[in-house]
């Protein structure tokens, strides 16, 4: 019975201390002594284990924008890579697994026969795997035969080469027939320098002889297309290493050190060269079986040592 009466009290107390009502109560129950008694204040209790955390509340409103940071410093820069051999691989074979999926074209294209060139992207003949006419990626048509690029040939006569200046630097003919490749585009060329030249020859009883120089090139119209040729070696006799050094002459530009003729008229006809005192060679002259005197026709004097007309002749370099 005092340990309940002591909790009341101790009730009381924390809520109403030494309350009237309180007293009252207690009075009815106890007697006034242990209620007097119970009144005083104990000691302080042991602090309670803390309840659990409440919901968090909402978000609030997002704060005000902050200034922008200055301009940080410049990265190095990385080093570039190059797309080695097997990336090179993988690519050409993705591109290839593209064109097996991608569908054929219905639409049907006309096409057209191309006869006297082959399209290809060769620099020039010595690069080439074919004989025959070619377009070089410079976009010059040439004939190529064992590496080699033929800048003239003679036949038969079926084309005239009785030309002005501006035929002889442009070219003219067909590749795969008589032609003159022309003094432009020989003088590209052979302008690099590590050019040779060789000369095929055929009389009219089917003989030929062939003449080769290790030294091949001529200058650029300013100097007139000036001929450079040395080495020789071959079965035909050197019929133009005495015409090095010499500018080229046509009808209309006497440039042959004669004052008194003009070698590319005084041979029977107007024919381009590159002459000294119009003889030892003159491939370019007036295609004919029989000379008529003069030092007429196709001639190579060191090889019969007359001036006996040629039936044939290659002239073709090459540049390795």
């Amino acid at each position: 019975m005092r340990g309940v009466t002591f909790l009341l009290s101790l009730a009381c107390y924390v809520i109403m201390t030494y309350s009237q009502q309180c007293r009252q109560v207690l009075t009815t129950v106890c007697d006034d002594d242990v209620v007097n008694s119970s009144m005083h204040k104990g000691d302080k209790g042991d602090v309670g284990r803390s309840g659990k955390s409440g919901s968090p509340g909402a978000q609030g409103d997002p704060g005000a924008k902050g200034e922008p940071g200055g301009v940080g410093q410049k990265g190095m820069q990385g080093e570039s890579c190059a797309l080695g051999s097997l990336g090179t691989d993988i690519v050409t074979r993705l591109t290839k697994i593209e064109e097996l999926l991608t569908p054929a074209s219905t639409t049907t294209i006309a096409t057209t026969t191309v006869t006297t060139t082959t399209t290809s992207s060769i620099t020039s003949c010595s690069t080439s795997s074919s004989n025959g006419p070619h377009t070089l990626m410079s976009g010059v048509e040439v004939y190529c035969e064992d590496g080699w690029t033929i800048f003239q040939r003679r036949i038969d006569g079926s084309v005239s080469f009785s030309r002005p200046w501006d035929d002889y630097a442009n070219g003219f003919g067909q590749t795969d027939g008589e032609f003159w490749l022309g003094l432009d585009n020989i003088h590209e060329m052979t302008r690099g320098g590590g050019c040779r030249l060789k000369i095929e020859l055929w009389d009219f009883d089917g003989n030929q002889r062939h003449a080769d120089y290790s030294s091949f090139s001529i200058e650029s119209v300013e100097n007139l297309y000036r001929l450079c040729v040395s080495g020789y070696s071959g079965n035909a006799g050197d019929s133009l290493t005495y015409n090095n050094g010499h500018p080229f002459s046509t009808e209309d530009s006497d440039n042959d050190p004669w004052t008194r003729v003009n070698c590319a008229t005084y041979r029977g006809g107007s024919q381009g060269w590159w002459f000294v005192d119009c003889g030892h060679s003159f491939l370019n002259g007036v295609w004919m079986r029989q000379s008529s005197g003069g030092k007429h026709g196709i001639i190579w004097r060191e090889w019969k040592g007359v001036y006996e007309p040629l039936k044939e002749t290659k002239m073709k370099l090459r540049c390795d």
